[in-house]
């Protein structure tokens, strides 16, 4: 509902300030950005299919679940930095781990280092077109990025643990 009534109120904005072709070249860059969305997303939609019946949920949560702890934070952040792909093969894995049994603290920290430490964007993208001088520079100073999100989360989850046992 509320995604509808942002699209109204853009509309309506969009019409009243550009008029009725800026409505129509709207819609047009809706279409052809869902004909290179979708088939991008169907493929990472059945990776995470595969990925969900070929990964073995006891190693997940052994190395990554509940139990894990800090141990988890490491590993999730190894995984998130050797992660290739974008958005769309990256948040559909989170919902696979997450199902394998992956606690709240290992998911934030692969997302934080698959966003922040992924090697494939420094080789492709950052190398390329700002230098290693500057790569070098940004990644080095990400590193602590997902460890500390990781921390934060345990930090966040024993406390709400510890409230709980509380006797009221």
């Amino acid at each position: 509902m509320i995604w509808t009534l942002v699209i109204v109120i853009a509309a309506i904005a969009c019409w009243q300030l550009k008029g009725p072709s800026a409505v129509e070249a709207s819609l047009h860059s809706y279409v052809d950005q869902i004909l290179v969305v979708l088939p991008r997303m169907a493929a990472a939609l059945l990776i995470s299919g595969f990925v969900q019946v070929l990964v073995p949920h006891d190693l997940v949560k052994r190395w990554l679940g509940k139990s894990a702890g800090l141990k988890g934070v490491f590993v999730a952040t190894g995984v998130g930095a050797l992660t290739p792909g974008g958005p769309m093969l990256a948040f559909p894995l989170v919902i696979v781990l997450r199902n394998a049994g992956a606690s709240t603290a290992s998911l934030i920290t692969f997302l934080t280092a698959w966003a922040t430490l992924g090697f494939h964007r420094v080789l492709m993208w950052e190398l390329p077109l700002l230098g290693p001088n500057f790569a070098a520079v940004r990644y080095l100073a990400s590193i602590p990025l997902p460890f500390v999100a990781g921390a934060i989360v345990l930090a966040c989850v024993a406390a709400a643990e510890r409230r709980e046992a509380r006797p009221r």
